[in-house]
Formats: C-alpha cells, structure tokens, sequence
C-alpha cells in the first residue's frame, strides 16, 4: 500500500516517486544511508523496489536527491530576499536536513556530497561582500564556525544544555546561539578588534593503550567495553545488540547479562570510557584540553555524535567534563556563572565538536585543508571565553 498525503484534504495516496522520498527522508533522518537498504525504503514507502529506479536509477541517487531537496528547502529559508547571509538559527527549524546531513558525515560509506556546496559558497560570497575588510582567510574561518557553531548546538543540544545547567531555558540558549552569530557577522562584541592572529594549538594526542594484565571475568568485560567502544564510532546505540557485541568481543553473549545486567550497560561503561579517554589525554592538572584538540580524536566525536543523533544521552551518562571543568574554573574565578555565560561555554564546546565532525565536509566547500583555519578560529572562541573584555549581551 501506498504512502498517504496527510497533508492532503483527501488523503490521496503520494505518487511513488514522492512516496520513497518522504520514506528515505524519515529513515535516512535515524540511520546512515549504508544501513538504509532500497528495499526497505521501498517497503516504507508502500510502493515496489523498482520503482526506486524507474523515477531514481539507484538507491544512491535517491539519497543524493533527499538531501538536495532537504539542502534546497533550508537555503530558501536561510536566505530571504536579499539576504546576504544566512538567517541565524535556521538550521534549529530544519530537524530533518541537520540529521540526514549528520549521518551521512558520520557514515563510512557515504554518499558523495556535490563537490560545489550551495550553501557554504554563497555564505563565504554574502560575507565577503558585507564586510570587504575580510581577509579570503578570516571570511572562511567565519564562515566554517558559524556552520559549525549552529551544527553543533543543534546535534548536541540536549546533553550540552544539561552539562551547564540549562535545562528549563531552551530560549535563552536559541536566543544566545542567534546573538553569537549576529555578533559574528558583524565584527562586534567578541568577533571585534581587527586583525584575527592565529593563535597557537596544542594537542596531545592519544595515549597508547596499556597492555591489558586481565583474566577470566575481568578480562571478559574488558573486552566487552573494547567492542562497544568501536562499535559506538560507528553506528548509533540503538542499533547496537547484544549479540554483536558479543560476536565483536569474542565472548559468549550470556556473558553480558551475566556480568552488566544488559546492553545497555556494556554501551554506558563503553561511552564513559571514550569520554575518558580524551579528556585524560589532553587535560591535566590546572590543564584543560586545547581548542580542536578533539581533531585527534575522531572515535570520541563519532560516539557522542552517534548517542547525540539516538538521543540516549540519559543512558551515556556526562560526556562533556571539558564544560564541566570550564564552568568549575570559572566558579574559582568569577563566581557562578550567569546563565549568559553558561551559553558561552556550551556553543565553543558545540563548535568544536561539529567542526571535526564535519570536516570532510568543510574540506571540500573551501577546498583547502581545515586545519589551516584552525589556529584562526581558536582566537575567535578564545575572544568568546574573554568574559571581561567581551560580555555575552
């Protein structure tokens, strides 16, 4: 049976060409495309699996035209008439585009994204002409960190707004994001100064891990958490089952019940330890972790994108200590922090997550390496850190 226009007064059924992409739309939106076969977009849809490649040609094509559809309806909003640049926070009212796009980001086998990105191109293009004082540098590097800013709030909101506190005042952090970016295309408040200097990065890196010295039921779960944690970098929580962990680990599946209860449990040890496993590699005493410092640590981004995107964020417990140490040094500092000053520190750590994420992605619309930006953006979320000199409103 056919898919139904509920839109429609009549409830006519949908043309089948219509039909597989509202269903593509839907399933692409909770799973990578490799996970999404065209048979099952064309059972969803109600219609016959040839009908993929009768109106599509492939399975790949009709992914490449959700997002194009998707990508087109969020530049018409994005870019009233006669905007120059993009409205901020458009991307909050485009759920559907921010995830299907986030998902092929996250999927190993990707479809390709046109190489000539619309939207980033005619952003760099609408800067560069309200504010020809930008160097081509500073305008791209303002361009990739408001992408990467509305991105990352919008992916990360719910376990980003929790680590700060914010949970009863989803306006003000929108109201914030919207002013950071205004700011930002403007040159004010702490986008303002003139020359942007790069300023220097600092990673260390991942630690090797230790030689393991485990037996018998401690080694068991070891190796449990080990195939939660590779499994999380690459697909999302809720399509993790217990008997592909057990299969990943080696280990006989009544063994997760026996020893963690579920699941579950083994993926909220496993999440746990990714998210130590950054933060002790790059902290340290008074120390905390250098800006795109998460660049050297991809399976980190990947995991917390993937729990992010099947929103079991109440299973994988804080992930974000980083924020959690920012606010406790600035408690030390300055005294509690204002709810303006908790949306700060939520957006840098937003911004950096999405800009590894997405990097593929920003590599290509800029055509150049994005570790070139880099050293450019850290000042501007240093310059948004500097509470002082630049107040948040």
């Amino acid at each position: 049976m056919a898919a139904i226009d509920a839109d429609h007064p009549s409830g006519r059924e949908l043309h089948p060409a219509a039909a597989l992409v509202t269903a593509a739309t839907e399933l692409l939106s909770a799973q990578p495309p490799s996970a999404v076969s065209g048979r099952r977009i064309a059972a969803a849809a109600g219609v016959n699996y040839a009908q993929i490649h009768r109106h599509f040609g492939s399975k790949r094509e009709l992914c490449r035209h959700v997002l194009d559809r998707l990508s087109d309806a969020f530049v018409v909003d994005a870019f009233p008439p006669g905007a120059l640049v993009p409205t901020p926070g458009t991307v909050m009212r485009h759920d559907p585009f921010m995830r299907v796009l986030t998902q092929i980001q996250l999927d190993q086998a990707t479809v390709d994204l046109r190489p000539e990105h619309p939207i980033i191109h005619r952003y760099c293009a609408g800067l560069r002409t309200l504010r020809p004082e930008l160097t081509p540098d500073a305008v791209d590097t303002a361009v990739a960190l408001s992408c990467a800013l509305q991105l990352g709030v919008s992916i990360h909101r719910t376990g980003l707004v929790r680590s700060v506190g914010l949970e009863d005042a989803a306006e003000l952090v929108d109201r914030e994001l919207v002013l950071t970016i205004e700011q930002l295309h403007a040159g004010r408040g702490p986008f303002s100064g003139g020359e942007i200097a790069p300023r220097p990065l600092r990673s260390r890196g991942p630690r090797p891990a230790a030689p393991s010295c485990a037996t018998g039921r401690a080694r068991a779960e070891e190796r449990l958490v080990a195939a939660a944690v590779e499994l999380l970098a690459s697909r999302t929580p809720a399509s993790i089952s217990g008997r592909q962990l057990a299969s990943r680990a080696g280990v006989n599946y009544g063994l997760i019940h026996h020893y963690f209860g579920s699941a579950s449990e083994v993926l909220s040890q496993a999440s746990r330890h990714i998210r130590d496993q950054y933060y002790t590699a790059e902290a340290g005493p008074g120390l905390l972790p250098g800006f795109f410092s998460m660049q050297a640590h991809p399976g980190y981004v990947r995991a917390l994108t993937h729990v992010a995107l099947d929103a079991k964020l109440a299973m994988a417990g804080d992930h974000f200590p980083v924020v959690s140490a920012m606010l406790d040094r600035h408690r030390s500092r300055h005294g509690e922090p204002s709810p303006q000053r908790r949306c700060r520190y939520l957006q840098v750590a937003a911004a950096q997550l999405a800009w590894s994420l997405f990097e593929p992605l920003f590599t290509t619309a800029f055509r150049r390496s994005l570790c070139e930006l880099e050293p450019m953006a850290a000042t501007l979320l240093a310059r948004m850190l500097n509470f002082e000199k630049y107040p948040s409103s």
